[in-house]
C-alpha cells in the first residue's frame, strides 16, 4: 500500500516537472527590448500574428504595418524584424517601434514603456508639435520630449517649420528625471537605416548596372550621387558628352539623376559613376553627317601649343594642327591665328571613327577674331621678351660687371 502511494507521488512529481518544462517551452525567454526575426503567420482584426520560432505565436499591432491608405504593407510569409515589448494577458507582444499607437493606461505606464524603449534601444514614434529654441517639442505616448534641430534629419534643414505635425520614428538618446526629461533623435535611426541599406546594396552592385540617385554634393571635379545609401562620384568628364569644367554648371544638390556604375572598389568602398554613359552618343549622329573632304563651321573651344580644338557639333571636336592653320606662313602658336570662342570654317581631312578623332584644316576664321588673337599674341610675346631682357639700366649694370 505504501509502495503504491509512493509510486503515485513520484508520478505526480514527474507530471508536474513535465508540465513546467512544457510551459517553459511555450513561454520563450525573451526580454523587453530584444530584437528578433519573425514571420507573419496571419492578419486578423487589429492583430498581426507572428512566428518567432517558438511554439507560441507573438502579437503585433496591425496599425504598425498599414500604409497611408490604411492597407497592410505585409502579407503572410513575410519576414519582419521586431522588438519584444513584453507579456500582456498571457501573450508575447511585439512592436516595430513604440509609438503614438501605444495607448498607455496611465502616465506611469507610458513612462515605464518609454524607459523600456530607452534601455532596449527600441525606436519610438512621436509627432512634432512645436518649434522651440534649439529644436522641437515632440509628443511621444502623451509625453513631452525634445529633439535638437541637428537630430531631426541627417539632411540640413533650412525651414524648421516643414517638420511640424509630422509623425516620425525616433530613438530616445536621453532618459532623465524618471522620464520627465526625454531627448530624441530621428537622425540616429536614419543613419542606422542608411548603413543597413548600404550594406545590403554593396552585395548587389555590378559594373554596368543602372541606378536612380540623388545629387548629394558638388565639387569642381565632379558630383557625388547617393544611389540608395552609398555615395558614388561622377567625375566631370562623365557628366556629359560636351566639355564640363565644373559640376555646378549643370547639376544641383538634391537633383534626381540616373547613373551607370563604371567601376567598383570594394576594398576602399568607392564607386565611379557616369551620367553620360546613359546619354545618346553625339558621335553616332555626327558621323552620319560629317565626311572627309567636307567643309563645315565650328567654334574654337581651346588652344594647345600644337593646334586648336574646334567643336563641330555639341560633344564632337576636331583638331586643327598648327601646320594646317596657315599655308605659306610659319606660325609659332595657334594664338597668332585664332582665339578661343572664335567661329571658324574648317575642312575635314580625316575621320577616325573608332578612336573618335577628326583631323581638320583651317579654311577661314572670323576676321575680327583673327585680328584680336594676333594683337594679343604679339603683346604677350613683347611682354615676355621685355621681362627676360630686363630694362636698359639692367643691361648696362650687367655690362659693367662683366668689365670688372
Amino acid at each position: 500500500m505504501a509502495d503504491d502511494q509512493n509510486k503515485d507521488s513520484v508520478e505526480e512529481e514527474d507530471f508536474a516537472a513535465m508540465f513546467e518544462a512544457a510551459e517553459a517551452q511555450q513561454k520563450p525567454s525573451f526580454e523587453t527590448g530584444d530584437q528578433v526575426e519573425a514571420t507573419v503567420v496571419s492578419l486578423s482584426g487589429d492583430t498581426v500574428f507572428l512566428d518567432l520560432g517558438t511554439r507560441s505565436e507573438a502579437l503585433l499591432n496591425r496599425e504598425e504595418v498599414l500604409d497611408e491608405d490604411g492597407e497592410p504593407t505585409v502579407a503572410v510569409g513575410d519576414r519582419l524584424t521586431v522588438f519584444v515589448v513584453g507579456w500582456r494577458q498571457g501573450s508575447l507582444r511585439c512592436a516595430l517601434r513604440f509609438g503614438a499607437g501605444d495607448k498607455a493606461a496611465d502616465n506611469t505606464a507610458a513612462l515605464a514603456a518609454l524607459r523600456d524603449a530607452y534601455e532596449g534601444q527600441i525606436p519610438v514614434e512621436g509627432t512634432v508639435k512645436e518649434v522651440i529654441k534649439g529644436g522641437y517639442r515632440v509628443e511621444v505616448m502623451g509625453q513631452r520630449a525634445f529633439c535638437p534641430i541637428s537630430q531631426i534629419s541627417k539632411v540640413f534643414c533650412d525651414t524648421p517649420e516643414q517638420h511640424l505635425e509630422q509623425t516620425y520614428g525616433f530613438q530616445i538618446i536621453e532618459y532623465k528625471e524618471d522620464g520627465r526629461n526625454l531627448v530624441l533623435s530621428r537622425r540616429v535611426l536614419q543613419e542606422r537605416e542608411a548603413e543597413e541599406r548600404a550594406a545590403e546594396l554593396w552585395q548587389r552592385l555590378e559594373v554596368g548596372s543602372v541606378h536612380q540617385g540623388t545629387v548629394s554634393s558638388l565639387q569642381s571635379y565632379g558630383a557625388f550621387v547617393d544611389i540608395g545609401g552609398i555615395d558614388g562620384l561622377v567625375h566631370v568628364s562623365e557628366i556629359a558628352h560636351t566639355r564640363v569644367s565644373d559640376s555646378k554648371e549643370v547639376l544641383s544638390v538634391g537633383q534626381s539623376v540616373q547613373v551607370q556604375i563604371k567601376e567598383i572598389d570594394q576594398e576602399n568602398q568607392k564607386i565611379s559613376l557616369s551620367l553620360k554613359a546613359l546619354l545618346d552618343d553625339p558621335w553616332t549622329a555626327a558621323l552620319e553627317e560629317l565626311t572627309a573632304g567636307r567643309t563645315t563651321s565650328g567654334r574654337v573651344v581651346r588652344l594647345a601649343q600644337f593646334g586648336a580644338f574646334v567643336e563641330l557639333r555639341p560633344g564632337v571636336e576636331g583638331l586643327v594642327h598648327i601646320s594646317k592653320m596657315s599655308e605659306g606662313k610659319r606660325i609659332h602658336h595657334p594664338r597668332e591665328v585664332v582665339a578661343e570662342g572664335a567661329e571658324v570654317t574648317v575642312r575635314i581631312l580625316e575621320i577616325d571613327a573608332e578612336r573618335k578623332r577628326i583631323s581638320l584644316a583651317l579654311e577661314d576664321a572670323d576676321a575680327e577674331a583673327i585680328r584680336s588673337a594676333t594683337e594679343s599674341y604679339r603683346k604677350e610675346q613683347s611682354q615676355q621678351s621685355s621681362q627676360s631682357m630686363g630694362t636698359l639700366g639692367d643691361l648696362l649694370q650687367a655690362k659693367q660687371k662683366q668689365k670688372k
